[in-house]
């Protein structure tokens, strides 16, 4: 073989492995983005289960904890919406969704009023601010968490669950993960959420009773990585501002700890 042949073949060779190293590496990078979707399926207990029905109250909070080593954003949302369906006596049957506000989302990292701009800045990545068209606003409005299954229940019956005094009533308190598709800004991604119910009754209620309310509570934040939903910085008409991607990592946390504090009534 002649040295012009060798050479011709190390060429297409050397350029063939790095055609495909440079596939895998984008691939990978396209794999950290979350599925695209406007809605997540419905998540609905068993036919054999026996629910009950809770209405995830309007006055709901989330709080958000985002530390940058440049500026330590922390901001909440102030409105909820979602059901839960509660199977008392087989908690891991037990399904449903939350459902954030983002419209109301502020931030509180200054105390002043430098968080009025930080806080249009962010409705605007989440497009949902003032100026984002009406169709985009809707739908990127709610950040959702769907109930796909339960595991690690500290108790399964509710009714075997000791009650405690609190207040004028009773409650029963019980602590469990949930996994589930968890949906923001147009993109869908798995997560677990690590859970405390608390279980309101009337005092002396029987253990066979239906609560009368439930609080929903992270035992430990729900971690959200910006880039799984393309959360990045953009104008007032949704395009990205190429200008502010150095403030990702820097300025603005690349992550987000959400952690829910909820309160469900009976469904009507």
């Amino acid at each position: 073989m002649t040295r012009k042949a060798r050479n011709l073949i190390t060429f297409v060779f050397s350029t063939a492995i790095v055609g495909a190293v440079g596939c895998d590496k984008k691939d990978e990078s396209a794999s950290t983005v979350g599925a695209a979707a406007s809605s997540v399926a419905p998540s609905v207990a068993s036919p054999g289960a026996a629910v009950v029905k809770y209405a995830i109250d309007v006055a709901g909070k989330t709080t958000i904890d985002m530390p940058a080593p440049k500026e330590h954003i922390k901001a909440d949302t102030s409105a909820s919406a979602g059901e839960l369906q509660v199977d008392l006596a087989n908690l891991a049957n037990s399904r449903g969704e939350v459902k954030a506000d983002l419209e109301t989302l502020k931030t509180h990292t200054f105390g002043d009023s430098k968080d009025e701009k930080q806080t249009e800045h962010a409705l605007t990545w989440l497009e949902v601010g003032a100026q984002t068209p009406a169709n985009v606003k809707d739908a990127n409005r709610w950040a959702t968490f769907a109930i796909r299954s339960i595991d690690g229940p500290s108790a399964t019956d509710l009714a075997k669950v000791s009650p405690e005094k609190q207040g004028d009533g009773d409650v029963r308190t019980v602590t469990l993960t949930a996994h589930g598709d968890f949906l923001l800004h147009g993109h869908k991604v798995a997560k677990d959420a690590a859970l405390e119910l608390t279980f309101h009754y009337s005092p002396g209620a029987p253990a066979e009773s239906k609560p009368m309310g439930i609080d929903v509570r992270s035992k430990g934040p729900l971690h959200i990585v910006l880039a799984d939903h393309e959360v990045k910085p953009r104008d007032n008409l949704g395009a990205l501002a190429q200008n502010a991607l150095g403030l990702l990592g820097t300025k603005v946390a690349e992550t987000a700890d959400v952690t829910l504090d909820l309160h469900a009534s009976p469904a009507p």
